[in-house]
């Protein structure tokens, strides 16, 4: 009612910026939020952490006797955190692939020929969206969490813990994507007499392809992220190696390993992109 006496005196573009607007008010009056606040704290370790930024670290800012040149210590961090990040998309694609097989319509046959069969599939298909559902609707800090409470301080507890919810989350996304493409070659190969299951897997999934590898890098990019701040409860990963930095106050290390960080995202996305263009030409 509100929003319609808005649009009707205002537009949609303005009524649309001023509930937003209104939205953010109130919620900062009900949050008792004070932007102020932000400069009531150390300045000063704030400055030095920002100077740090143009002078980040290519050795122990406090050497320490015995221990690894310190370039070798961030390769080493790089290394686990990639490693992390691509076990545990290893588990979550083929079991997100196979919920989202399960929980599209896009390979079924004909139910209206085939009415028992439709009787069959739509538990099949309730059950894996149910599922999918309740994988993506736990946070994996969370199930992180959880599993290191049961099986320790671990990278498998860890590794598991993110594999679960992103089962769900690509799942979710690659059903999606059958049930939006076009279906004209697969309606074309069941004509000329191929089956439900062959003319998904021939006339759909290769159409979906670069849509599905291009959302997968994306999650490839948020599994990395992900593994750094388990690195925060004690995985060892480059965000392990930043929490030992920070509380050190070397900004100038948290810094290289933030550049290293970034480094690795624009590289997964130069991957991706570079095997994107190769997949339309």
């Amino acid at each position: 009612m509100i929003a319609t006496t808005f649009q009707r005196y205002l537009g949609s573009r303005r009524a649309t910026l001023l509930i937003i607007s209104l939205a953010a008010i109130t919620s900062f009056w009900v949050l008792d939020l004070n932007p102020l606040r932000l400069f009531s704290g150390n300045l000063t370790l704030t400055g030095d952490f920002l100077l740090s930024a143009f002078r980040p670290a290519l050795e122990y800012q406090k050497p320490v006797e015995g221990a690894e040149p310190f370039l070798l210590t961030v390769i080493s961090a790089t290394l686990r955190t990639l490693r992390f990040a691509l076990l545990a998309m290893s588990v979550a694609i083929p079991c997100g692939a196979l919920l989202a097989f399960l929980s599209s319509t896009a390979w079924w046959p004909d139910i209206r020929r085939h009415k028992v069969l439709g009787w069959a599939l739509r538990p099949l298909c309730i059950v894996s969206r149910a599922m999918m559902a309740f994988a993506r609707s736990i946070h994996e800090l969370i199930w992180g969490l959880l599993f290191i409470t049961a099986m320790g301080l671990s990278t498998d507890a860890a590794i598991i813990a993110v594999a679960i919810p992103y089962s769900g989350i690509l799942a979710k996304i690659y059903s999606e994507m059958f049930e939006e493409h076009s279906r004209k070659a697969q309606l074309a190969l069941r004509a000329i007499g191929a089956g439900s299951v062959a003319a998904f897997l021939a006339g759909l999934l290769p159409r979906a392809l670069p849509d599905l590898i291009t959302y997968t890098f994306y999650r490839l990019e948020c599994a990395v992220r992900t593994a750094a701040v388990f690195g925060f409860v004690g995985i060892e990963t480059i965000g392990y190696r930043i929490k030992l930095a920070s509380d050190e106050f070397h900004y100038r290390e948290v810094w290289t390993y933030l550049y290293v960080l970034f480094a690795l995202i624009v590289i997964i996305e130069w991957w991706s992109r570079a095997l994107r263009k190769r997949m339309d030409t």
